[in-house]
């Protein structure tokens, strides 16, 4: 497997990725209309603009995960971690996630042209997602606030501090 960052042509087969990987979670918090499900190709090329996207490829060939982030004036928020099924449990969401919070460390984002070096990494998951939870804690990330989202799913937000990089 191959971690890259992701160009815009490889976005309608990141989407499709997304799609496949989020219908899990879908199904967990009985709720179809999840935004990593409902977004649009604009949508996905402006986040692509924004920040950081990066994509797993199986020994060149299909996308098999890709992962997202962006700075923001708290943090450097990571999103949409993302495996297809039929991969997962393979270490490829933890080699994505290891490879972004590398990329975060060491690497200027293009829009803002200056190191990144966050001084705190920000992610969240719905409170059914143990897995995704086991996840981020083996990763060092800990809870720091709830929210729920306006079709009702219960959310935890985790982070992880400057220190702790």
């Amino acid at each position: 497997m191959n971690i890259q960052p992701a160009c815009q042509q490889d976005l309608p087969e990141i989407l499709a990725v997304q799609r496949a990987a989020f219908e899990a979670e879908a199904q967990l918090v009985n709720d179809w209309n999840i935004p990593p499900l409902t977004q649009t190709l604009d949508e996905l090329a402006d986040d692509w603009r924004k920040g950081i996207m990066l994509k797993a490829v199986n020994e060149g060939g299909p996308i098999i995960g890709t992962v997202r982030g962006h700075m923001a004036p708290d943090g450097f928020y990571i999103g949409r971690l993302a495996v297809l099924p039929q991969w997962q449990g393979r270490g490829m969401g933890s080699a994505l996630l290891e490879a972004i919070i590398d990329l975060v460390q060491t690497t200027p984002t293009a829009a803002e042209q200056v190191p990144t070096c966050a001084n705190r990494l920000v992610l969240f998951t719905s409170t059914k997602s143990e897995r995704n939870l086991r996840l981020y804690e083996r990763f060092g990330f800990t809870h720091f606030k709830k929210s729920t989202t306006a079709t009702g799913v219960p959310l935890i937000w985790l982070e992880k501090s400057n220190s702790a990089l």
